[in-house]
């Protein structure tokens, strides 16, 4: 039984390296075994919608039963859930607050947070919204969105400045969001609250689309540029595992 179930396996494996298909021959020598044996499992994986044969020469391609399955599997992935324990991770190695956010009518609004024991107050809380323009993990979002979307986003927005180094320029803006999107991550250097350091990266789904994001918060005596150097790798580590957890695959 096992035996049967590792060689299904491997014919779809080889099904999805081969989207226009394979054959019956072609599958019996993949998994050196007799075209009988792979007669048998192919006619199994087209009965329950796996695979489907199409042409006259008994070719074979993964069914449609995949839509299926790949629909179920997105409606049903918790971002939160997913995330918990390896943000949980971060904040515990990092020492620092670490916060879970999602795209929602142009804005952030924050849907998971981990503390650590510090004292410090910060602006943030799970259910609150904060703008774009103006924190790390924001920004992240924002420099993933295509230049039309990132465009009409500043045409419509308010700019309102929060602090001296809060970004109240379109063109500005648009600088930075290009240099976050070659590097991979965003900075907050007090744009939002006086005192507040942020590192953030942004979260790829199934589609490469960028719907979530992460960052890493601390006071600013803690959070010096060094600490900040030191926090990427790990924040980069954790928005990577979170993303391949969500379906994202590279270069695809």
């Amino acid at each position: 039984m096992v035996q049967s179930v590792d060689r299904a396996l491997r014919i779809l494996e080889l099904l999805k390296e081969n989207p226009s298909g394979q054959g019956v021959t072609e599958v019996a020598n993949a998994l050196e075994v007799a075209k009988s044996t792979a007669h048998r499992l192919l006619l199994s994986l087209e009965r329950h919608g796996y695979v489907q044969k199409v042409g006259r020469e008994s070719t074979y391609r993964l069914g449609l039963k995949f839509i299926e399955m790949n629909y179920f599997v997105v409606k049903h992935l918790n971002i939160v859930e997913i995330a918990k324990p390896i943000i949980e991770k971060l904040s515990k190695d990092t020492g620092e607050i670490v916060h879970l956010v999602m795209l929602d009518n142009q804005q952030v609004v924050y849907i998971d947070k981990v503390d650590n024991q510090s004292s410090i107050r910060i602006y943030s809380q799970v259910g609150r919204r904060a703008p774009l323009y103006c924190t790390a993990v924001g920004k992240s979002i924002l420099a993933y969105r295509n230049e039309e979307e990132v465009l009409e986003y500043i045409d419509q927005v308010s700019f309102k400045r929060f602090t001296e180094h809060t970004f109240v320029n379109g063109e500005d803006l648009i600088k930075e969001l290009h240099a976050i999107k070659k590097r991979g991550f965003s900075y907050d250097n007090e744009e939002h609250e006086l005192g507040i350091r942020c590192v953030a990266a942004p979260i790829f789904d199934y589609t490469g689309e960028v719907q979530y994001a992460i960052s890493v918060t601390g006071p600013e005596n803690r959070m010096t540029d060094e600490i900040l150097k030191s926090t990427i790798p790990k924040l980069l580590e954790t928005v990577e595992e979170i993303s391949i957890k969500m379906g994202f695959q590279k270069n695809i």
